[in-house]
């Protein structure tokens, strides 16, 4: 049977098949694949033997392998090198590369050969090892989930590890340096660093992370706002990044550090992202009583509530003594983990009733 690159040759040899040739040798590379699995890719791409020879310990010793289509290493017979390339970085030969053909050359061998060479330099060059800050900022903006993979193990933390983000900033224009807030090291899961990031400080912290008071202090004495993220597994973590930021829009002179926890619905706000409602505590809590008589007419009494506005205007409109209607509300809030008949928590109230009106 002809090899996948012969049967995109005869449908196009002057475009379509060169351009999926090369993407076929870019993957190899994006999935950081050894010499072996470079060989066996290729063998099975051109449907003949292909080989490459190593030049290793300064020019002293030559490693050679050759595999068939079939994946068998050192196999026979063993043709000349129909065509040939050297593996080349920075103008030094580390070795080269060839296709074993019988007969006459094929219309991609030449690309083929090319892409081999090209790929075993970069598989060969000497890799410099992505730092912690490196791999933070992979975590938390992944260019796809092998980077996240790639991240979590980098930093030594397991993907399904609970993480948040804390995100600072500065008030006024001074430099981003001084928007950064010292915090113990067992708050940091793994070997995470902090990174700047879009004129902000970013910290990856652990799911139980919550700020003390020391830190609010520390952040109040220097002018900084800071947001801490909804909580999620670290192979997510890029997923709620928005919410970290949100929060800390929501930072005052005396509130400088803002929980995207205490904002409840609220973080759906968040621009950016779509967060999903399971990431959010208050909804979670709330449709789990709704499905109950009594929590549905605990979220009854407290949309009564919201739309009438006093504590009488809700009893009145349901018919019920105002002290029946403290109470409900008293006992929601404990459901939901925050007082919903609060001033200061009538947005966040608000937000959680929508979204449960809207499904």
């Amino acid at each position: 049977m002809q090899g996948l690159m012969y049967r995109l040759a005869e449908l196009d040899a002057d475009s379509a098949g060169l351009v999926r040739v090369i993407d076929y040798f870019d993957a190899l590379v994006r999935h950081g694949s050894d010499t072996a699995s470079l060989l066996r890719a290729s063998a099975q791409l051109a449907d003949c033997i292909v080989g490459i020879e190593i030049i290793e310990h300064g020019r002293s010793k030559k490693s050679r392998r050759r595999c068939d289509p079939r994946g068998r290493w050192s196999p026979e017979p063993q043709l000349p090198p129909s065509m040939s390339r050297d593996i080349t970085v920075d103008d030094d030969v580390l070795g080269k590369v060839w296709i074993e053909r019988p007969g006459a050359h094929l219309p991609l061998d030449e690309m083929l050969v090319d892409r081999m060479a090209l790929t075993a330099a970069i598989i060969l060059q000497p890799r410099r090892l992505p730092t912690e800050a490196e791999h933070t900022r992979n975590l938390l903006f992944p260019m796809d989930e092998l980077a996240v993979l790639t991240s979590c193990a980098g930093l030594g933390i397991e993907p399904h590890t609970p993480v948040r983000v804390m995100a600072t900033k500065a008030v006024s224009d001074t430099a981003l340096g001084t928007a950064r807030l010292v915090f113990s090291p067992d708050c940091t899961p793994g070997r995470a660093a902090g990174i700047e990031a879009d004129g902000e400080y970013l910290n990856l912290v652990t799911g139980s992370f919550a700020p003390t008071t020391e830190l609010a202090e520390a952040a109040l004495s220097s002018s900084i706002r800071a947001g801490i993220s909804l909580a999620t597994s670290a192979s997510e973590v890029n997923m709620i990044l928005s919410t970290a930021r949100f929060a800390r829009a929501q930072a005052s002179a005396t509130t400088p550090i803002v929980n995207a926890d205490d904002l409840g619905a609220l973080n759906l706000l968040a621009p950016g992202s779509h967060i999903d409602h399971s990431r959010i505590p208050d909804l979670v809590l709330a449709k789990a009583i709704g499905d109950s008589k009594q929590g549905f007419e605990l979220l009854e009494t407290l949309r009564a509530y919201l739309q009438s506005g006093t504590l009488r205007a809700a009893a009145d409109s349901m018919h019920l003594h105002h002290s029946s209607v403290a109470h409900r509300l008293a006992k929601l809030s404990q459901h939901v983990g925050f007082h919903v008949d609060t001033i200061e928590n009538r947005a966040r109230a608000t937000a959680m009733m929508l979204v449960l009106d809207g499904g």
